[in-house]
Formats: C-alpha cells, sequence, structure tokens
C-alpha cells in the first residue's frame, strides 16, 4: 500500500475531504512498528494468525519478521524478494517483478501504485479516523481490493481481497514513522544448511 483521482463522496464536507492519501504515504519515508497478521477465508473464517515485527525503508527496503507462531522472514532488497520459512529452513529468492507491482510492498513503497493499479472507490474521516477502499482497476492484480485506515496519522490497520475473496488483515501496533533506519537492517543472511531456491 500509497490523487487526481479521488472520488468524493457528495454528501461530504469540505472539511472531509482535505485528507489525501496518496500526499500521506508519499511523506513516509520510513516505519517501524510491530504487527498482527490475520487471514480469512471467503467466509470471513480465520484460517491463520501470526505476528511479528516490520520495517521498511523507501526507496526500496521491507523486512516482515514474523515471530509466532514460526520464526519467518520476508524481505524486499535490491529489486528481490526473499523468503525464509524456519520450518523448513527454506529459502526462496524471486525478482521484484511486473506481479509485484500491484502488491502491498509496492503501494508502501512507490504510492504511485495507488493511482496505476487501483481506484478509489470510497472513502470516510470522522474525528482523527481516516479509511479509504481502493478497487483494482485490471484483472491481474495480486488483490482485488484494498483497505487502509489510519489513526491519528498513523498507519493503523490494511486489509487486501485476493480474487477469491479470500481476505489478510494486518493491524499495526507500537509505530514510528520516518525513523532512521539502517541498510543493515534488512540485510538477510542464509542460515547454515537452509536449502535455497533463487528464481531471478
Amino acid at each position: 500500500m500509497f490523487i487526481s483521482l479521488l472520488a468524493f463522496d457528495p454528501i461530504h464536507s469540505s472539511e472531509e475531504t482535505r485528507f489525501n492519501i496518496n500526499n500521506y504515504l508519499n511523506e513516509i519515508q520510513s516505519i517501524q512498528a510491530s504487527f498482527k497478521q490475520t487471514i480469512f477465508s471467503s467466509k470471513n473464517d480465520v484460517i491463520d494468525d501470526s505476528e511479528g515485527s516490520f520495517l521498511l525503508k523507501k526507496p526500496g527496503k521491507i523486512m516482515w519478521k514474523f515471530t509466532a507462531p514460526s520464526k519467518n522472514k520476508i524481505v524486499v532488497h535490491d529489486q528481490k524478494i526473499t523468503t525464509y520459512d524456519a520450518d523448513l529452513n527454506q529459502v526462496l529468492i524471486l525478482p521484484f517483478s511486473d506481479r509485484y507491482q500491484s502488491s502491498l510492498a509496492n503501494i508502501l513503497l512507490k504510492n504511485d501504485s495507488l493511482m496505476s493499479y487501483y481506484k478509489i472507490r470510497s472513502e470516510t474521516q470522522k474525528d482523527n479516523l481516516y479509511s479509504v477502499v481502493l478497487d483494482q482497476k485490471g484483472s491481474n492484480n495480486l488483490f482485488k481490493k484494498v483497505k487502509i485506515t489510519i489513526v491519528k496519522m498513523h498507519l493503523t490497520k490494511i486489509k487486501l481481497w485476493d480474487a477469491n475473496d479470500q481476505s489478510i488483515e494486518i493491524s499495526f501496533d507500537d509505530i514510528v514513522l520516518n525513523v532512521s533506519l539502517s541498510d543493515a537492517s534488512f540485510e538477510f543472511s542464509i542460515p547454515k544448511g537452509a536449502d535455497v531456491f533463487d528464481q531471478t
């Protein structure tokens, strides 16, 4: 997740339409937070829960460090996506190709993806809470719908729906924006004995 394409509800007052999601995401240069991730079925049943820590540094670095129930990692760095599965002791390396241009990673890193791949369907603003729902423009996006929620100017929740109506909800806590992060924080050392599948 990241406008000339803003579509405001006509019942909203001008006071309610001042928040610009594109400008907000543009101003974020780094994020440090803890997160909880829940995966839902198309019937909204919980399939999986996980949690961990999250780091982002523009222009192109992300790390998801899962601490429960398994210790896994997903790193976006140097135009590559590296995924480590601790249970299998396997590392998968993929190029950050066009398939991922509509992904959450790219929405957060390069929010022009909002304009390129999504259109704003609705937005609400009340007191210190702002939320926006984005629908895919084409049929090749990883997610058909994205909802971003911001509370007191902090990115609080992102929910994404795929073509089968399964969804992933990511809630952020202890979030700090624009803190100084070293490049070393995003380096990934392949664990000893791990099977490596490099598809770059």
